[in-house]
């Protein structure tokens, strides 16, 4: 009785058939830069969702909004658009840190422009859907008061929440930048 045992040296490499090494599902992706569309997708869905809380919130919670106040009252127009603004900048800290903690993963360009693009998009869809709202379900202006109607008089408040995305991000890469340089 002979067992035939074959030794392995160290310049043979293990027979693995017509298979290679390692299995295509466990290999590295060819280009790292690329985004699956899914990604983009759930970053404009996301800022394009929270958009419309945010205008929600704003219609229930802004003075001259539906809990409380007098639409009738031109001092707490200004207390309106700035509930609208702060609204938008906490979403814009928001989204800006968390695309800023993910500066290194693949697909950063793709994912910054679709956060920013979808916090556009969020910001104009906050401002309908709480003019919407208002429209609806009130609190309605008076007649002999123009501009008492639930709406936003400073529009510049829409830039707000892009803006603060982008320059997060941007001081975010910079710090990163200035780091690897030193």
């Amino acid at each position: 009785m002979f067992v035939n045992v074959e030794v392995m040296r160290a310049s043979q490499h293990p027979d693995t058939g017509a298979s290679n090494y390692p299995p295509p599902v466990y290999a590295v992706a060819e280009d790292r830069r690329a985004v699956p569309p899914a990604g983009v997708f759930w970053w404009l869905g996301s800022t394009v969702l929270l958009g419309v809380v945010i205008g929600v919130v704003w219609w229930l919670l802004s003075p001259a909004g539906r809990l409380f106040g007098d639409p009738a009252d031109a001092r707490q127009w200004l207390l309106r658009d700035l509930t609208l603004a702060g609204l938008h900048l906490l979403a814009g800290i928001g989204i800006g840190l968390v695309v800023a903690l993910r500066l290194g993963l693949p697909g950063i360009v793709a994912r910054i422009l679709a956060a920013v693009g979808g916090s556009m998009a969020g910001s104009v869809l906050a401002l309908l859907t709480g003019e919407a709202l208002a429209f609806l379900l009130g609190p309605h202006g008076r007649d002999d008061v123009p501009g008492s109607d639930f709406g936003l008089h400073s529009f510049g408040v829409l830039v707000i929440w892009p803006a603060t995305v982008a320059v997060i991000v941007f001081v975010t890469a910079l710090i990163g930048l200035a780091r690897r340089r030193i």
